[in-house]
């Protein structure tokens, strides 16, 4: 893994059902010389959104009509990509809750008819479950049932990390997730663990 490219990548999204809910946003940050690429996306169903999942963006209907297109934003970022030389074999996509922005990610680029140019996900929250193990310290925030919260806003916090302001914006969460990475990865945090290969394919 140590030839492996690293990419942190956030979507925000309509609702939670890929292929019939929508991309709204996407950025991604490149690891190595932390450029980032953030696009809006106009959705093509927006009345088929979850309310709560637009509570939780800021987001209107109105304001799911405005953005680009999705074949150009595909475009960008697997042009984005290619500026690595790498095959997606040597990129590793890192996001908080990966199984989310896995499939959304998929969902996004098959609606294209492109396959998406990455095949391992690491996801930081299994990153922050075993930095809490590995120290013997859990996160102060709690869930609704009492157990310790892995949310990204908690994870900063047990981390010593100021947030960047912009909860559920898909450039301040990609940038607060490097932050998180990045710190973890110094501290030499075993982060093999937290990656599995999500090998996209159409048709």
């Amino acid at each position: 893994m140590s030839k492996m490219s690293y990419y942190i990548v956030d979507t925000e999204t309509n609702g939670l059902k890929p292929g019939w809910h929508e991309v709204t946003e996407i950025s991604i940050v490149r690891c190595s010389d932390r450029t980032q690429l953030t696009r809006r996306i106009k959705c093509r169903f927006p009345e088929r959104s979850n309310d709560i999942a637009l509570e939780i963006t800021g987001k209107t209907i109105p304001d799911l009509l405005k953005g680009n297109e999705k074949l150009d934003v595909v475009k960008r970022c697997n042009e984005f990509f290619e500026e690595d030389g790498k095959d997606p074999e040597s990129r590793c996509m890192v996001a908080h809750r990966a199984s989310f922005d896995v499939s959304h990610c998929h969902s996004l680029w098959a609606e294209v008819n492109e396959v998406f140019p990455a095949h391992h996900w690491m996801d930081t929250i299994k990153f922050a479950q075993d930095w809490s193990k590995k120290i013997g310290v859990l996160p102060e925030e709690k869930t609704k049932t009492g157990n310790p919260s892995f949310k990204l806003a908690s994870v900063l916090k047990f981390a010593g990390i100021k947030a960047m302001p912009g909860q559920h914006n898909a450039g301040s969460d990609a940038r607060n997730t490097y932050l998180f990475w990045k710190k973890g990865m110094d501290l030499g945090i075993d982060h093999l663990p937290s990656i599995k290969p999500y090998r996209h394919k159409i048709g």
